[in-house]
């Protein structure tokens, strides 16, 4: 008998029967080093069952066998393997919550999800085979239902768990497109967990950054850019770390709405100079410079799955950018707020490097600012002018589409 197994399975069996979480959740642990240790001492076992038959519910008495096969095989196996066991225990969780009467068992569910999700990232690294990541999301979809259908007292609930299990769904979503919208619709549902005190605060912040992400690739960039920034505001500063980041991914909620950070923000967390980069050519309305540090540094967004989302949403606010500077030269004349096609289209110009725009493409930028209402204006096509409101030419971006309270 090996003394170490023996110990294993009757401290899980005395957790299981007593419902003490506590002592499941320090037994059934996925760090590396611990399984590693663990496997080392329980690798000449080939048989199990010997152990686990005295365990007398028979779905725990499975979860504990299939952990410690996943624990033995981690060091020999494959990463997909690896998952596929993986994927055993969170379905034979799934049953267990579902018979529990309470949230006990929360803690053990929320190691399982979150070592799912990492065995899937290295089993998809090392196969390229997305279908990984569509069985991940079944057994999480599995184990989220679960959760939010509990109606118990709050503080036992099984929906303790939910946030987190939500958060990692939408990660599985923004992996690849293999997890339906679906999916992610159900995780939307943890929403309104977020302010409940039995709630931990570490999943709150990480569901919040992740359904930041999620928005931001749905191109919502409003509600991304208020959940990043909870995200950012609730995370603890001694997490470094986290903080920079979620600050990436604000940087970009943030400059699609006219706001922009300081150099000292970005200094602070050590920022690439790139963001730095970014910020000046927006603020001086230089699109080529600002698309040509885009494609300097392409490998690095498309991995942040944000290279595309600044292409294509910033064009029209840089253009914005030119568009103002112009306006200011004639600022002291009688007529401040018409503004000479001739100007806007030298301006254009200059801002993309591109000498062949004619007025037609100028006009057609013109009206989809307007049209935007990222400008307030009127164009005089035959007397090739445009005239600019006199009060709020250029609104604040992030206060576009919002009406006022009566």
């Amino acid at each position: 008998m090996n003394p170490v197994l023996q110990a294993f399975v009757t401290s899980a069996n005395h957790a299981f029967t007593h419902e003490d979480g506590t002592t499941l959740g320090k037994l059934f642990v996925f760090t590396p080093s611990t399984v590693s240790e663990l496997g080392r001492r329980i690798s000449a076992s080939d048989n199990f069952d010997q152990y686990t038959s005295h365990i007398t519910d028979p779905v725990h008495a499975q979860t504990t066998h299939v952990y410690l096969t996943y624990v033995r095989d981690s060091q020999f196996v494959s990463a997909e393997a690896g998952h596929g066991q993986l994927c055993r225990l969170a379905e034979l969780l799934t049953v267990a919550l579902t018979a529990a009467t309470s949230g006990w068992l929360v803690q053990v569910v929320r190691a399982v999800a979150l070592a799912l999700c990492m065995q899937a990232q290295w089993a998809f690294a090392s196969t390229g085979d997305a279908a990984v990541y569509t069985q991940t999301a079944t057994r999480l979809l599995q184990l989220l239902i679960v959760a939010l259908g509990d109606t118990g007292p709050e503080q036992t609930s099984k929906k303790r768990v939910a946030v987190a299990v939500a958060g990692l769904l939408l990660r599985v979503s923004l992996r690849t497109s293999a997890a339906p919208g679906a999916y992610a619709g159900k995780a939307l549902e943890a929403r309104a967990l977020l302010g409940s005190s039995s709630v931990p605060r570490r999943d709150k912040v990480s569901f919040m950054y992740w359904l930041g992400r999620y928005y931001l690739v749905c191109y919502n960039i409003d509600a991304a850019r208020i959940q990043l920034d909870r995200a950012f505001t609730m995370c603890p500063a001694w997490h470094y770390h986290n903080k920079r980041i979620i600050l990436r991914y604000l940087f970009v909620a943030n400059m699609i709405c006219g706001r922009l950070p300081t150099r000292g923000l970005l200094e602070k967390y050590d920022m690439e100079s790139v963001y730095y980069q970014l910020v000046a050519c927006f603020k001086a309305g230089d699109l080529a410079g600002f698309q040509n540090v885009l494609v300097d540094h392409m490998d690095m967004f498309r991995e942040q799955g944000n290279f595309l989302v600044l292409l294509e949403r910033t064009k029209m606010l840089i253009y914005r950018t030119a568009l103002r500077r112009v306006s200011l030269i004639d600022r002291g004349e009688e007529r401040a707020n018409v503004v000479q096609y001739r100007d806007v289209l030298a301006a254009f110009r200059v801002s993309a490097q591109n000498p062949d725009m004619d007025v037609f493409e100028m006009e057609g930028i013109l009206a989809s600012l307007i049209s935007q209402k990222l400008v307030l204006a009127f164009l005089f096509h035959h007397q090739k002018l445009v005239n600019l409101s006199r009060k709020t030419p250029f609104p604040v971006i992030s206060q576009i589409g919002k009406t006022k309270p009566r």
